[in-house]
This record gives C-alpha cells, sequence and structure tokens, in this order.
C-alpha cells in the first residue's frame, strides 16, 4: 500500500477540479477514483459534523459540479459521475484516512506473513495469519499500530494489501 498516494494525469486533474467545489459546498472530499475504460468518476464525500454523507448532500454537490464540468474540455464527454458516502466499511488509502480512523476497529489484510519480530509475544490466532481485526492505536508516515486482544501489533504501510473500517457490534478484543 503506497500510503503517498500521489494522484497522476486524469485522476488528479478532478481531485484539483473538484476538491474546491466539493468544500464550497459544506463538505469533505475524501476520495475519489476515476475508471478509465468506464468512463466513470466516484468522488467519495463526507459532512465533517458527521463523517458520513446523506443522499441530500450528494445530490448536492453532484449538482454542485454540474457547471465546472460543462467549462471544462479535457473532461470526456460521456462521463459519469457517481457521489455517494464512503459508507460505514470506508477502505483507508492515505494518512489523513488513517489519522481521521484512530481509536476505531479496523480489518487489515496484509501481504506475506508478519516478520518474528511483529509476532514476539502475539496471542493465537495473530501469529502465522494475514488477515487482522484490532482497534487502531497509532498511526505515522510509515506504520500504523492495532490492538488486538490486548496485542500492540505494529505494521508497515508497504506490507499492507488493504485496510477498511470494521465497526460491527462485536469488539476487536473479544
Amino acid at each position: 500500500m503506497d500510503i503517498q498516494q500521489e494522484r497522476s494525469g486524469l485522476e488528479k486533474k478532478f481531485y484539483l477540479l473538484c476538491e474546491p467545489v466539493v468544500q464550497e459546498a459544506g463538505y469533505r472530499l475524501y476520495d475519489l477514483e476515476y475508471i478509465t475504460g468506464q468512463k466513470l468518476l466516484r468522488l467519495y464525500i463526507q459532512d465533517p459534523r458527521t463523517g458520513s454523507a446523506l443522499i441530500e448532500d450528494c445530490v448536492k454537490v453532484d449538482h454542485a459540479l454540474s457547471e465546472p464540468f460543462e467549462k471544462e474540455t479535457w473532461i470526456p464527454e460521456e462521463i459519469t459521475l457517481e457521489v455517494s458516502s464512503p459508507g460505514v466499511y470506508r477502505h483507508l488509502s492515505n494518512l489523513e484516512h488513517f489519522k481521521m480512523s484512530l481509536g476505531e476497529i479496523i480489518s487489515v489484510l496484509i501481504v506475506g506473513q508478519l516478520s518474528d519480530e511483529q509476532s514476539v509475544g502475539a496471542p493465537k490466532g495473530v501469529k502465522g495469519e494475514k488477515k487482522f481485526r484490532g482497534k487502531l492505536m497509532e498511526v505515522d508516515d510509515e506504520s500504523y499500530v492495532i490492538e488486538i486482544k490486548g496485542y500492540k501489533l505494529k505494521l508497515n504501510y508497504k506490507q499492507t494489501k488493504k485496510v477498511n473500517l470494521d465497526p460491527d457490534l462485536k469488539s476487536a478484543n473479544e
């Protein structure tokens, strides 16, 4: 996982166009993805007060983007714009997402196995696993710490394949 995600090409242009419009409408641009083959642009927005977005919020942002999209000549003609909430099980893909999720329960999938150093003292069910669920305790530029059954597991972003919030009712420490 490249935590210092740099956008490029059309995705970067879309981000630079959409972010100020989304902010002007009173929301945060959580993430976006441009799927070239489908000419599909997905925006994920959040109301900063609630951390989510209602359908009315998405419609408001969609309407606010109509004029800027019509003015720009670089935007593909048959593009489909989807505006939605990032969802309860939102993907964490950059450092800001991780920082916003401190104290939350997350689900992690890693590439490869834990190193011997990482698994020293780990409880049963951690050593040898590739999937983890725990409370996000610490975040820095290179790694993050999740607590699993009282054990603090330090993972680096390079060994991480996928991370999502996982706010099921059951606690991660049970």
